[in-house]
């Protein structure tokens, strides 16, 4: 027997380096992705409108294979968007999931529901074709080919068109995932590069600062060596110039020692009296200055009391400007008011004498007519003028009634009638300032004194708040002084 062959090892190769990408080809990947992303809405749209399209094309003869099998007309038309609605969102939902990539594969259950809606849609559009005569056979002994196929495209369309919808998306969906990663290449790429150009423009600006810094420190160092140097070479010359002094001094100290002791007798007196100048000088000064500060203090505690006195008097003045503007203005409101009060006063007066005037004219010619026997006949006929005259008013006012005689019920009209004459002749009583004949009125409706208290605060009470009681009573009597005037021109025309 041979020896076992021993696989050799394989060696695996070294991985590729991707192709740098450029500008181009990243803009040409994103207008295909956006292009890919239009033609996926296209498909979706067309697969949509095509399922509605089949939809409204089977639900007619289906809603007929329902009613011819004994369902009302108004449910056997759902059987049809049930069944279709299944079908459209089984391959829709496959379509899309299929879209989005990954290992999805319908199972079983979403292939027995696309088969089972399909077949059932296209078996009850084309029942009748099948089987014309009405009668099932596991195979159709007569079925009209012509409406098979008629009957079959719209399902078969879309079932197709849900079917390559699907290899539509999943090829879009790895292209589109190509051209992404294309995209991101370029995009890191991009940021790989602004990422170098940044650590070398870091790297270049540490080496710059190094080197100033470097620079900096080195002047620094060559300063102050120098200045070092500088201040030795001083001290040195400084350190002989005092010696040199030292021994001057020494040589000079013997021969100006007895000089030194007159002379420093001397220059002490001298001293004493140029302290003694010096202190009274400063304190010469010192009075000057505090003199000078106490001026200044003086001249500007001044200025301020000049200042605020002046502030003062203009707020003062400003005071009374204000106060006499508004006395002014108070005075001018108030003469307009009394004014207007007096205006409205006059103009009131003038109507109240107006009206008081007309109601005089009217109360006057009503008595003329019932002293000489006018037209008019007071209701109070049973009493005396002189009880007429007392009691300041006949009821003349009163306009006669043309009640009923029987001895019926008095309608509600007719007793609502006689109130409101009876409160009106009151009421023109009260605005003429004559006392109404309240007997008399309760003798010429029948009533009693209770009617007639009632009558009395009804026309008070319309007077004060009914909006036109008042003008209305005015405008009766007005009209009645008016009839009663042409009346009486016409009789002195008749008896001329």
């Amino acid at each position: 027997m041979s020896a076992p062959t021993v696989p050799r090892p394989t060696t695996a190769d070294p991985p590729k380096t991707p192709a740098p990408v450029s500008t181009d080809d990243a803009s040409k990947a994103k207008k295909s992705i956006t292009k890919l992303d239009e033609v996926l809405a296209m498909v979706t749209k067309a697969l949509l409108t095509l399922g509605g399209g089949a939809l409204i094309f089977t639900c007619v003869n289906v809603t007929r294979f329902g009613v011819s099998h004994e369902i009302p007309w108004y449910i056997a038309w759902m059987l049809d968007p049930l069944a279709s609605l299944a079908l459209i969102t089984v391959l829709y939902v496959d379509g899309v999931l299929a879209e989005h990539g990954g290992d999805y594969k319908p199972g079983g259950w979403p292939f027995l529901l696309r088969w089972t809606a399909g077949l059932s849609t296209w078996v009850m559009n084309c029942w009748t074709s099948l089987y014309p005569d009405g009668r099932f056979h596991l195979v159709p002994q007569k079925p009209d080919a012509g409406g098979i196929l008629l009957h079959s495209v719209a399902p078969a369309l879309l079932i197709l068109l849900a079917e390559a919808a699907t290899g539509y998306r999943k090829y879009a969906t790895r292209r589109r995932g190509e051209l992404t990663a294309i995209i991101a290449q370029f995009e890191s790429a991009k940021a790989a590069e602004r990422e170098v150009a940044q650590k070398r423009a870091r790297e270049e600006a540490e080496r710059e600062a190094a080197e100033k810094r470097e620079a900096a420190e080195r002047e620094a160092a060559a300063k102050r060596e120098a200045a070092e140097r500088e201040a030795a070479r001083r001290e040195r010359e400084e350190n002989a110039r005092l010696e040199n002094e030292r021994r001057k001094a020494e040589i000079e100290a013997a021969e100006r020692t007895r000089r030194a002791e007159i002379e420093a007798e001397r220059e002490r007196l001298q001293i004493q009296e140029r302290a003694a100048e010096i202190e009274a000088a400063r304190r010469t000064t010192e009075a000057e200055i505090e003199a000078r500060q106490r001026r200044e203090q003086w001249e500007l505690e001044q200025a301020e009391r000049d200042r605020e006195a002046k502030r003062q008097a203009e707020i003062a003045q400003a005071e009374a400007q204000a106060e006499a503007l508004r006395k002014e203005a108070e005075a001018k409101a108030e003469a307009e008011r009394l004014k207007a009060e007096a205006e409205a006063r006059a103009l009131e007066e003038a109507e109240r004498a107006k009206r008081q005037r007309a109601l005089e004219r009217a109360a006057a010619r009503t008595r003329s007519t019932s002293e000489t026997g006018g037209a008019r006949a007071s209701i109070s006929a049973g009493r005396s003028s002189e009880s007429t005259s007392q009691n300041g008013a006949a009821l003349v006012a009163v306009p006669a009634l043309a009640a009923s005689e029987s001895e019926g019920r008095v309608p509600r009209e007719v007793r609502a009638k006689q109130r409101d004459e009876a409160e009106r002749y009151i009421a023109k009583c009260e605005l003429s300032g004559l006392t109404p004949d309240l007997d008399g009125l309760a003798q010429h409706y029948g009533k009693g004194e209770t009617w007639v208290g009632d009558r009395v605060r009804a026309a008070k009470r319309r007077l004060a708040e009914e909006d036109g009681f008042e003008d209305s009573v005015i405008a009766d009597a007005l009209d009645g002084f008016t009839d009663d005037n042409t009346s009486d021109s016409d009789d002195a025309a008749g008896a001329a």
